[in-house]
């Protein structure tokens, strides 16, 4: 027999707070987390701010112990509606550092938070630029790059 969805969500809130992860399930954060760049709207069942990389590893366990879907997120400026979703969506915008740029190689290691911006300023001291140059660059994570 289903879990009532109240008691669901009662049960994914208890985990995520014995976890020690910090997260948020109001009505009004679910909604703001419910859509991206998109045309798709699918409103979370928590949004996990996640500080470390320690809390996205607690909020995958947290999801496969009660069979919850994941989404990571960064700002949020996805046209494919990969930003949204109807589980825990985890904001990586915190892990926003650029770990390395490797001019002979022409790459760059980054966490998933990085803004483009960011990203194109610290390779243009190297004479590289990377991946696209989208309006929404001074906002857009270039993590997955």
């Amino acid at each position: 027999m289903p879990v009532p969805a109240q008691q669901a969500a009662d049960d994914l809130a208890a985990a995520l707070r014995a976890a020690g992860v910090e997260f948020d399930d109001s009505p009004l954060t679910r909604a703001l987390y419910s859509s991206d760049a998109s045309l798709y709207r699918v409103v979370p069942s928590a949004v996990v701010k996640a500080r470390s990389a320690d809390d996205v590893i607690a909020a995958r366990e947290v999801a496969r112990e009660l069979r919850v879907p994941v989404t990571m997120r960064g700002a949020g400026t996805s046209i494919a509606g990969n930003a949204v979703g109807s589980g825990i969506v985890v904001d990586t915008r915190r892990f926003n550092r650029i770990l390395d740029i490797d001019p002979a190689a022409r790459t760059a290691r980054v966490e998933p938070g990085v803004v483009h911006a960011d990203l194109q300023r610290a390779a243009a001291a190297h004479g590289l630029r990377f991946g696209p140059d989208p309006s929404s660059h001074s906002r857009w994570p270039g993590g997955g790059l």
